[in-house]
């Protein structure tokens, strides 16, 4: 009988699998994994979250699904090119470098800098995250109680929160609302009442500075506390202390909050995501215990790491924090791309556990950015630049602000952002001043189709600080007061997680990615609406894990004197013209251009024998490692 063609097909395939090479798995392999990363990436900074119905995979599949063929996706295939093209640039670098590197002495002066990290551990203080859980919905329940118990989400164009319900089907905050119908289909969508997030804000934080009278707002619905005078003077345990401040919160506010309890603010906020809802985690004040801990961490966890940062450790091998450790040698070798002594940190949970109210001299810029459909005429446009100037105002005679550089910012339809900025000789604060010089800026970019606008002031001027000579000597002393307590109503908080040296390239990118207003709305969208972003409400300006750069006195002359780039907030000098502040600003957002830049770059060669390893300090450092290089390896 002759064979069937279903067994010659079956056959035929099974030779075709035995045939295919190794190189070719390996290739179909590579592609499968960009492509689950790339949807990972595509799927927002909340994957992963606890309760989920559906697979991860699953959501960021239906996500990658719905938003194919939109702007937004689009401009991410482009982004995720050039952020795969700068990865393989790394890989190449990295074995350009280890061919020449001494690995054993580059894997001694990494555990000589781990030892230097380790002994500035300091276990002695209760740091405390606090997290309203679910707040914004949680709010809006008590608005209307109708929406207990269903899954909805707070915002139609762009949702800011989700409630658990509709939480369990992948939906979260900055998803457009139209994907969340896609993973959803019975969600409701709700619209924003700020007046009512900020006065629940302003409840909880009254409860919270009972414990600790420097308490550090991270945004409305979180902050951080130091509670080991509160419990020294009170003779009580770090879980007690917490759970009666979650049982005072509910009785006043009638909102549940979570709270995580560790040596450092890292720690504490990692913790506080382990029990919610209604929840709490300690943290054990123990060496062992804590890298532990860190060891088997997704370093997406840790706060500062965002998706660009986990694809490029990804890249190098790195996936959780243990694997810090496993790499040093090459991670050593690649320090001024990704901070070394930052990924230390990362590995062995060690973090600033200082808790103090932002300093108004920490801030940067004051603005106001507003989303909406598809803009295209030019009469439009510039109305809404007016508005917006009215809006930033308002805002910098609260904060009591005035700036020296306007900038314009603009997304176009295509998601790609474009800034314009120009400095001004003296400080100018009214919207007579600004809007004739971000007018003049967006005329010459016109005509554009633009899906955003905003407005910045930067080089600011703290007008709550009496002013020296003639002009504060006629300013009344009730004026200065006024001035004074006005502005401390809305203090700006950035808390910075992890100090490290120096800001390095991966920070930047960070920076950048995040800055990013996200959201995933395209033409298909109907329900989307006009959108304000307002300045100094909700979550402060994202700081990286892997560094902030610390401002020399030098720094702080130039910040006064030349104007600051709005996006890394480096000083760029008193010389500087506009045209060379615009060349600056476009460099920081063109990541195609840096990328660029990266690969023409000349190779520069690793400094890899550094200060310290030479033969009298190596026998210091073999000296040093005894136990506490034992104890690392070990744990």
């Amino acid at each position: 009988m002759p064979p069937s063609p279903d067994k010659d097909k079956g056959k035929g395939k099974a030779r075709a699998e035995v045939e295919m090479s190794e190189e070719d798995k390996a290739a179909i392999a590579a592609a499968e994994a960009r492509q689950r990363s790339f949807e990972r990436s595509l799927a927002g900074p909340s994957v992963g979250k606890a309760g989920l119905m559906r697979d991860q995979t699953e959501i960021n599949r239906i996500i990658a699904e719905a938003s194919k063929g939109s702007k937004y996706y689009l401009n991410q295939v482009r982004k995720d090119k050039e952020l795969t093209e700068k990865i393989e640039w790394y890989q190449a670098k990295r074995d350009e470098l280890m061919k020449m590197a001494n690995v054993p002495r580059l894997e001694s002066e990494a555990e000589r800098i781990l030892v230097e990290v380790e002994a500035t551990r300091d276990l002695s203080q209760v740091i405390v995250h606090c997290d309203m859980d679910a707040f914004y919905a949680s709010v809006e329940v008590q608005r209307d109680p109708s929406l207990k118990g269903k899954a909805f989400g707070v915002g139609r164009g762009v949702l800011t929160t989700a409630s658990y319900e509709a939480r369990k089907y992948g939906c979260r905050s900055g998803m457009a609302g139209f994907i969340a119908k896609k993973l959803c289909p019975h969600i409701t969508l709700t619209e924003m009442h700020f007046d009512l997030y900020i006065a629940a804000s302003k409840a909880v934080r009254e409860v919270l500075l009972q414990y600790d009278e420097n308490l550090m707002m991270a945004s409305l619905d979180e902050g951080y506390l130091n509670i080991t005078p509160y419990m020294n003077a009170n003779n009580v345990t770090a879980a007690e202390v917490v759970s009666q401040m979650r049982a005072e919160v509910e009785a006043k506010t009638q909102l549940t909050m979570s709270a995580g309890i560790a040596p450092n603010r890292m720690l504490a906020k990692i913790c506080s995501d382990k029990n919610k809802p209604n929840g709490q985690y300690e943290m054990e004040f123990e060496r062992t215990v804590i890298t532990r801990f860190m060891r088997d961490l997704p370093v997406r966890k840790i706060p500062g790491f965002g998706r660009v940062t986990e694809r490029c450790l990804e890249g190098l091998g790195v996936e959780t924090c243990g694997d810090i450790f496993t790499h040093r040698a090459e991670l050593l070798a690649m320090d001024h791309w990704f901070g070394f002594r930052g990924l230390c940190k990362a590995y062995l949970g060690i973090a600033d556990n200082n808790v103090a109210p932002g300093k108004r001299e920490e801030r940067k810029s004051v603005g106001v950015e507003r989303t909406f459909r598809d803009k295209t005429e030019d009469e439009d446009i510039l109305n809404e630049l007016t508005s917006i100037a009215e809006e930033l105002e308002k805002d910098l005679e609260r904060l009591q602000y005035a700036g020296k550089t306007v900038t314009v910012k603009y997304k176009l339809h295509t998601y790609e952002n474009k800034t314009r900025a120009k400095s001004v000789g003296k400080f100018i604060s009214t919207s007579k001043d600004i809007l004739p010089i971000a007018l003049e800026l967006m005329k010459k970019e016109l005509p554009v189709r633009i899906r955003l606008l905003g407005i910045r002031l930067s080089t600011l001027k703290d007008l709550t600080v009496a002013d020296k000579g003639i002009k504060g000597f006629f300013t009344s002393p009730s004026k200065k007061r006024a001035n004074s307590t006005e502005a401390g109503r809305s203090r700006p908080t950035t808390p910075i997680l992890i100090d490290v040296d120096d800001d390095n390239e991966l920070a930047r990118m960070e920076r950048e990615d995040e800055a990013e207003v996200f959201d995933m709305t395209g033409e298909d969208s109907d329900d989307l609406v006009d959108s304000p972003i307002p300045s100094d409400i909700g979550t402060p300006p994202p700081t990286s894990i892997l560094g902030k750069r610390k401002s020399s006195e030098s720094d702080k002359s130039a910040h006064l004197l030349g104007p600051v780039c709005p996006i890394c907030n480096k000083a760029l000098g008193p010389g500087t013209s506009n045209s060379g502040l615009n060349e600056h600003i476009d460099w920081c957002l063109n990541k195609e251009a840096i990328n660029e830049a990266g690969r023409r770059s000349p190779v520069k060669k690793a400094k890899l024998e550094k200060k310290g390893t030479g033969n009298n300090a190596a026998q210091k450092g073999k000296d040093k490692k005894g136990t506490m290089l034992d104890w690392l390896k070990k744990s």
